[in-house]
């Protein structure tokens, strides 16, 4: 355990040791957001190592993907099919505070590694099972990616229903199924853990993606058990003579900054958007009505009006342009991976704390670097 060095406290949590054997997105967001608080990751890798590894963008040779799910992490390459390797997993686990995966429901009993039998190992144990649909019922044992997820639970449609004149689903590259998980997965784990300081007992964690993307649409979820729901507000861009900007005039005062801004103050008597709820039934025509003055502006001159009167607003950017952003470097919102040949940036962890060492470690671990290390501790010779 580390000591406080120059008035900053050790990360929450140092000390605590993470056996973690997940792959691809969910799982590694999960034990990357524990590194970034302290934890000692050791990510069990297959022989080739986890996918992602072998996913672009590629920078001096090696995943900056990967680099970026997995920085601060130690390595142990491992092969579990064999009897050595589940042996050397065995041994450690006296000495491991969490264990994580994301395999198919059923892997980790085949593997002789699942709660039942690890626990009996080490009481105390904290072990989280992240998969697309849990790990009972019929859907169980159903593979899932992000993209599966999205489509089975609603989001998709929803999403298309949204943009109006869509005629089929989008093309995705998103992965909000995976990064809910992965924090739904986090909060649970430290969740165990405060219940592990009261009980003494260890837990296994039951994560699903599906549960986690029903819980983000909420008024969907509510709107669907309801015969005829109100509406509800959908965002949309508004154009300007270069670009578009988003508002968000949610509140009174923000309506009120809004049409103060576009010279419209007529607005806020008018019986279509007078009360909230007319705004709510009206909004798309209330969107129009600011755009009569929004075509005569610069998107930044757009975004300034708007934002000098208190509504939310902003141009939209590109992620490089965002990156940019001066807000990003004053919070130190990014943080540089040393030590490869073409070093590059990763998103730092989003939760920041007072006087304590918490952020994204600035290295990547070859595949199996740590592998001696972990044998020697459970006393075994690498075949």
């Amino acid at each position: 355990m580390a000591v406080e060095q120059g008035g900053v406290a050790p990360g929450p949590l140092d000390g605590m040791r993470v056996l973690d054997f997940s792959m691809f997105l969910a799982g590694p967001y999960c034990s990357r957001l524990m590194a970034d608080m302290g934890a000692e990751i050791i990510k069990v890798e297959p022989p080739g190592g986890d996918m992602l590894r072998h996913a672009p963008p590629f920078r001096g040779g090696q995943s900056a993907y990967f680099g970026h799910m997995n920085c601060g992490k130690k390595s142990l390459e491992l092969d579990l099919k064999e009897d050595q390797g589940r042996e050397l997993v065995r041994r450690l686990i006296p000495n491991v505070d969490v264990l994580l995966e994301n395999f198919r429901p059923g892997v980790m009993h085949r593997l002789g590694l699942d709660y039942d039998t690890l626990s009996a190992l080490k009481p105390d144990l904290i072990y989280c099972s992240v998969s697309g649909y849990g790990q009972e019922g019929p859907s169980s044992q159903r593979p899932a990616f992000a993209p599966i997820i999205h489509a089975a639970s609603g989001y998709d449609l929803i999403m298309m229903k949204y943009q109006g004149d869509a005629d089929r689903p989008p093309p995705t590259r998103s992965t909000v199924a995976d990064i809910l998980g992965a924090t739904h997965a986090f909060g649970a784990i430290n969740a165990a853990l405060v219940q592990r300081l009261r009980t003494g007992r260890g837990q296994h964690i039951d994560v699903a993606m599906m549960d986690a993307m029903h819980n983000v649409l909420a008024y969907e979820y509510q709107a669907a058990q309801m015969e005829a729901p109100d509406g509800p507000i959908v965002f949309s861009p508004i154009r300007t003579t270069d670009g578009f900007v988003m508002v968000a005039p949610v509140s009174l005062a923000n309506f009120t900054g809004l049409a103060q801004a576009a010279g419209r103050p007529e607005l806020l008597a008018d019986d279509r958007f007078a009360e909230p709820s007319a705004r709510v039934r009206n909004w798309t025509l209330l969107l129009t009505e600011i755009e009569t003055w929004s075509l005569t502006q610069t998107t930044d001159a757009c975004e300034a009006a708007i934002l000098a009167k208190g509504c939310p607003c902003t141009r939209y950017l590109q992620l490089d342009q965002s990156m940019a952003e001066p807000q990003i470097a004053s919070r130190g919102a990014a943080v540089k991976i040393s030590g490869v040949d073409d070093p590059y940036n990763v998103g730092n962890c989003p939760a920041q704390f007072a006087g304590t060492d918490v952020g994204a470690r600035p290295w990547v671990a070859r595949l199996g670097q740590h592998n001696e290390e972990f044998f020697a501790e459970a006393g075994l010779e690498p075949d």
